[in-house]
């Protein structure tokens, strides 16, 4: 039976993040508080040292500007970030993330995607020769199936692990859809894994797709189980799992 642990607990003690894994997340929407935990996790990892950028697609999202402010990532509509004196010695330091927030007209959706294709396939880019980094795909089937950048996140997920160019991304359907689905790399290429209760089963099978040594039908069992906001935690090195008890009033935004 796999071990509990509250989220701060195992955000500090048991994560174990290192420069290059690859971390996913799938659950329901606006249930299983998907991006709430994903950030809560940049929190304990993400530095100068080691920045991370955010892709934004959509043209509002309160959390992810709530934690924008909250980790101090400058929210920008463009890539390159232009370079501010205050961010540069001896006054000061580069911020530790980037939101990368396109600006979207809302009466011309083929523009608007244009322009979101453009600016996170150079951020990504960057992203890819300047390690270590991290590129947090907010909605990963949405940047696949919208913005045609599968060949490219495709690459990343099965590249770039070794050069220090970690993916984290986010999925609430990851069956896909009819035509469109989401590649089995991004299922066995993540090092760290975060499974939410989902009701349907066509998302539940995907999970067999996770080849790190645990029984699929077990970890269909486990997930549920969990109560709203807890996730199953699976680490493919080991392989270890666990349950993290992500509910936390001081993060609810």
């Amino acid at each position: 039976m796999p071990e509990h642990y509250d989220l701060e607990t195992f955000r500090r003690r048991h994560f174990g993040y290192q420069p290059g894994h690859h971390v996913a997340f799938f659950g329901p929407t606006q249930i299983a508080g998907k991006t709430t935990l994903d950030f809560a996790l940049q929190e304990a990892v993400v530095s100068s040292e080691l920045p991370a950028t955010v892709l934004c697609m959509k043209h509002q999202d309160r959390v992810i500007a709530h934690w924008t402010r909250r980790l101090g990532y400058r929210e920008i509509p463009s890539w390159p970030p232009p370079r501010k004196v205050s961010e540069l010695p001896p006054f000061g330091d580069k911020p530790r993330g980037y939101t990368l927030w396109p600006r979207q007209s809302l009466t011309d959706v083929e523009a608007d995607n244009a322009r979101l294709e453009r600016e996170f396939t150079k951020a990504i880019t960057h992203n890819r020769g300047h390690t270590p980094s991290i590129t947090i795909a907010n909605e990963l089937y949405g940047l696949l199936a919208e913005l045609n950048l599968r060949t490219l996140l495709t690459a990343v997920a099965t590249r770039d692990s070794v050069a220090g160019h970690g993916l984290w991304y986010e999925s609430q359907k990851p069956s896909g859809t009819q035509g469109i689905s989401i590649p089995g790399f991004f299922f066995n290429s993540a090092e760290h894994m975060f499974l939410a209760k989902d009701g349907e089963e066509r998302n539940r099978r995907r999970y067999a797709e996770i080849a790190c040594g645990i029984d699929a039908n077990e970890i269909e069992r486990q997930t549920m189980a969990l109560d709203p906001y807890s996730w199953l935690y699976i680490r493919r090195s080991g392989p270890h799992w666990c349950v993290v008890d992500a509910y936390d009033p001081a993060l609810a935004v």
